[in-house]
């Protein structure tokens, strides 16, 4: 009997070592999530305030298209200037490029207006297609340079 208690006891300290173990990650989780939302929120804050107190680099606001030679075919890109930062860039139409490729470069408009231009990394195995992505908007980029030229 008194083997059968210890064996109990042994196993009833493993598993709340274990609950115990379990619920910190959880906490941790928890607590990481909320840590990373906030610099996201903090990081916002501060690019608006930036924008707020200067002019961007691009003379003339609107919404200027371009495109560019991708793996398949032409890339059209628009982007959106305001204040004179890169707003947004959205692909227009890459209805020749193909799907597996076109999805590994959706995230390249987001990295631009992140980096508020085109010099950033092509996508490793995508590399034509979001070659036409950045040049697509390079050539947008370019028009909102000229003042809308």
């Amino acid at each position: 009997m008194r083997a059968y208690l210890a064996r109990r006891k042994y196993f009833y300290a493993k598993a709340i070592n274990a609950a115990v173990i379990v619920a910190l990650i959880v906490a941790f989780g928890g607590w990481a999530a909320e840590a990373l939302a906030h610099d996201a929120e903090v990081e916002a804050q501060i690019i608006a305030a930036e924008r707020a107190a200067s002019r961007g680099a691009y003379p003339v606001d609107g919404v200027f298209e371009g495109s560019a030679q991708g793996f398949g075919g032409p890339v059209a890109m628009r982007v959106t200037i305001e204040g004179g930062y890169i707003d947004s860039v959205e692909i227009v139409d890459a209805s020749m490029e193909d799907a597996p490729w076109l999805e590994m470069c959706l995230g390249l408009p987001d990295a631009i207006v992140k980096a508020q231009n085109t010099s950033i990394d092509v996508v490793s195995g995508a590399t034509f297609t979001s070659s036409g992505i950045l040049n697509g908007t390079t050539e947008a980029l370019r028009q909102a340079l000229e003042g809308g030229a």
